[in-house]
Parts: structure tokens; C-alpha cells; sequence
């Protein structure tokens, strides 16, 4: 099964002697690593306790991360607003480049594609010597998704009251909600860890749905890139909610076929669609309840890495940040918690091989295999066995990330309730 990681939120800090100057160098020096490393929970409760010892234009700044991170775009891209008001002449293309690529998925989160593809034209332009190939292939393929949508209208979502949504979980485990698209009704993933909604393309033509030609790439887990085109979906419907303007990626049927397993994928319900619910709760029965008035939350453990939900995981003394994916049937350790605990690994258990199939082929990799690993998040917590532990990266991404969060941990509780508006995840 794919995940679909689009975009990649890679944040490093670049500093100006002249705020070195007027800025707790301690202080700066311990931000600047939370951020390198994407530790963005505490990043946020340092910040808060020290944010007096920066100057503004830092204050400004770590702001703007912290508000893009904890699913505020409108604060944070407030926050940019102020930072570009300072004298320029203190900000460092480095620091330039970073904020630039922040606003990007402001925008992005806040449907403003327009601006997301000016901002995002901005850095390729004038910041084209900061960027590896990689990131500038990033930007610019990414580029083409912004400007395509350029002129699309903002998502919406009505509600007018307190929505049961049933699911079922498909032949592989996976979560299916049915979703009305002129006035066709076809079961689609619901999935946390899609940082984009994706429709087949014989269903989207069988729909009726104009497809939006854009020669793009979409990357894959196992790092292999798919062409993909898109698709502004005028109105869907989940029983009583209605989603219009919602964007979708396009991808022919052999993309999201596995005829091996006699699997098909109509189609994948993504992060942009669920985190504009606001709060939904989904209990052991596996039915979502979207409450037309959110909650308030105080554990803020719930945060994005560009679309990517993450959430704080309690091990042992030790708090790590993990990819949080519904869509998932299990947790994965990656290489940042092998690299940590290492000694401990190696001596409890052995390498072993194995090949996963997909869609864009096999793809072989070795891992340990967890015996058994107890996990928390908020005030809940849960066993997991036989967790696979990738010794090495996954795909061609480093990352700082410990794990992905699946249904292994989910499934043991009677409700699990996501607040996007608090910033919070937890579990009954």
C-alpha cells in the first residue's frame, strides 16, 4: 500500500551574527537543535519558557515554525509577516530560504495554492543556490501542483450537526468509509498518513470528474516515483458532511492495483479532508463521530511535518516522534530509534530479511523483528508485538522520525479522538 508522501518539511536554522549578538546564545544554540532534529514537542514547551531571552526577529521566527508545526498556518504566516517587517539586513538568505519554504505549506494548509506557488517560485528564483538537486526537484515539481491549482477555490466543509460516519475495514485491515460523488457511491480509504485525497483514474472518469493533466511525481514509501495528475472534486459527501473544493490526486488503476492479492483502491480519503473536520472520534465499533463543536485539548502531542501528521510516543523515559497513520495495519520502528538504542537491539535479537511487494515492485530490506515494546501517548498506554525495526533508512529520505503509529496501538482502545484544532491525540 502506498503512503503518499508528497511533501518532505526538512527545517534548518540558519543565524545571523548580528541576532547571535542580541539573542542567549545558549538559548538559540538548544532551539536551533530541536528544530534540526524536528523535535517539535520540545521545541515548543522550550520556546515558551524562553522565548524572553531572543531577540524579536528569533521570537518572530521559531514562532512561525511552532505555529506551522502545531496546525495554526494563519499564525504562523502572521508571524512571517512581522519577521519580513524587521530590518532585512539582519536576516540571512539561509534564514530567508527556510521562512520561504514555511510559507509554502502555510498556504498549502490554508487552500491559498496561488500563493503557495508564488512563494514556492520565490525561493527557486533567488534561493536556487541553498537547495541540493533534490529539495530544487522537490520545489519545482511541487511548483506544478500549486500553479495547476492556482485558481481553484478554497476546501469547505458543512456540517450541520454531530455526524456518525460507519466504516469497514477492507480484505487487508485497512479503514473504508463510502463516499458520494455525483451521485455514484464507492467505498475510499480513510487515511491519516495520505497527506493527499487520491482517486483512481477509471473512477474518476466513470464520475464524471474533470482531470486536471499536470506532469508531476508523487514519491512512494519504498522512494519509487508514480506520475500523477489531478482533480478539483466539486462536492463529496460522507453521510451527512459535505466536502467541496476538494482536492485529489489522480493516479492511473495500476498505481493502486495489487491484482496479486486481488486488491483494489477506489480511492484514499486524505489528511486535507479529515483535518477539516476539526475533531473526530472513532470507537472500537470503527465509526467516526464528528462532532459539529470541537473540544478543547490541553496535551498538544499531535503536530504536522509539512502534511504529514506526527505525534509525541512515550517509551521507557524517553519521548519519540512518530508518523501517525491510520492507515497502517501496524507500528514500524525506523532507523533513529535503532540508532538510539542500539546496544540494546543487537543484543536482543537478529537481522532478518524480507521482500514487500507493491504496485511499483518488490523491494527488499532487513529489519529486527521487536518481541514486544510498550508504547504510550497521553494518558493511555498499550503493548505492541512483533514490531519490525528498519536497521536502515526507508526509501531515499533520511529522516528523524522513530517510527510510523498504526492500528496495532488503535485498535486496543475503545475510542481514539484527534483534535486538530487542540493540537491533541488520545486514547480511551
Amino acid at each position: 500500500m502506498y503512503r503518499i508522501i508528497l511533501l518532505a518539511a526538512v527545517i534548518f536554522i540558519g543565524c545571523t551574527t548580528q541576532n547571535i549578538k542580541t539573542s542567549d546564545k545558549e538559548v538559540l544554540k538548544t532551539i536551533k537543535q530541536y528544530v534540526e532534529n524536528q523535535d517539535y514537542f520540545k521545541l515548543k514547551a522550550y520556546y515558551e519558557k524562553h522565548n524572553a531571552a531572543l531577540a524579536k526577529s528569533h521570537q518572530m521566527y521559531y514562532k512561525a515554525i511552532i505555529h506551522n508545526v502545531f496546525n495554526n498556518a494563519e499564525e504562523s504566516n502572521k508571524a512571517i509577516e512581522l519577521l519580513l517587517k524587521e530590518d532585512l539586513s539582519v536576516l540571512d538568505d539561509t534564514l530567508m530560504n527556510e521562512i520561504y519554504k514555511i510559507k509554502i505549506f502555510n498556504h498549502v494548509n490554508l487552500y491559498e495554492y496561488a500563493d503557495a506557488a508564488s512563494a514556492s517560485k520565490f525561493v527557486q528564483e533567488n534561493y536556487s543556490n541553498l537547495n541540493d538537486s533534490v529539495q530544487l526537484e522537490n520545489l519545482a515539481n511541487e511548483y506544478k501542483i500549486w500553479n495547476a491549482l492556482a485558481g481553484a477555490p478554497k476546501q469547505q466543509i458543512v456540517k450541520a450537526e454531530d455526524v456518525r460516519i460507519p466504516m469497514n475495514r477492507d480484505k487487508v485491515g485497512l479503514f473504508n468509509i463510502d463516499v458520494d460523488i455525483n451521485t455514484i457511491t464507492k467505498n475510499f480509504i480513510f487515511d491519516t498518513g495520505a497527506n493527499f485525497s487520491v482517486i483512481s483514474k477509471s473512477l474518476a472518469e466513470k464520475m464524471g470528474i474533470e482531470i486536471i493533466d499536470v506532469d508531476f511525481f508523487v514519491t512512494a514509501a519504498t522512494g519509487k516515483k508514480v506520475k500523477s495528475s489531478l482533480a478539483i472534486i466539486d462536492k463529496l459527501s460522507i453521510q451527512g458532511l459535505v466536502c467541496r473544493n476538494a482536492v485529489f490526486l489522480v493516479f492511473d488503476d495500476e498505481y493502486i492495483s495489487f491484482p496479486q492479492i486481488d486488491y483494489y483502491v477506489n480511492g484514499i480519503i486524505g489528511f486535507p479532508i479529515i483535518e477539516a473536520l476539526d475533531e473526530i472520534r472513532i470507537n472500537k465499533e470503527n465509526e467516526i463521530t464528528v462532532p459539529i463543536e470541537p473540544k478543547q485539548y490541553t496535551y498538544q502531542n499531535f503536530a504536522l511535518d509539512g502534511l504529514m501528521p506526527i505525534i509525541a510516543v512515550k517509551y521507557e523515559n524517553d519521548t519519540l516522534i512518530m508518523h501517525f497513520d491510520t492507515g497502517a495495519a501496524s507500528t514500524t520502528l525506523y532507523s533513529p530509534f535503532y540508532d538510539k538504542y542500539k546496544d540494546e537491539i543487537t543484543q536482543k535479537y537478529e537481522l532478518q530479511k524480507f521482500s514487500s511487494a507493491s504496485a511499483s515492485g518488490a523491494v527488499e530490506f532487513e529489519v529486527y523483528i521487536v518481541d514486544s515494546i510498550i508504547l504510550s501517548v497521553a494518558n493511555s498506554s498499550a503493548t505492541l508485538q512483533k514490531l519490525q525495526l528498519h536497521k536502515d533508512r526507508i526509501g531515499n529520505k533520511s529522516s528523524n522520525f522513530h517510527g510510523n503509529f498504526g492500528q496495532d496501538y488503535i485498535k486496543q482502545f475503545d475510542e481514539m479522538i484527534i483534535s486538530f484544532k487542540s493540537s491533541s491525540l488520545l486514547f480511551k
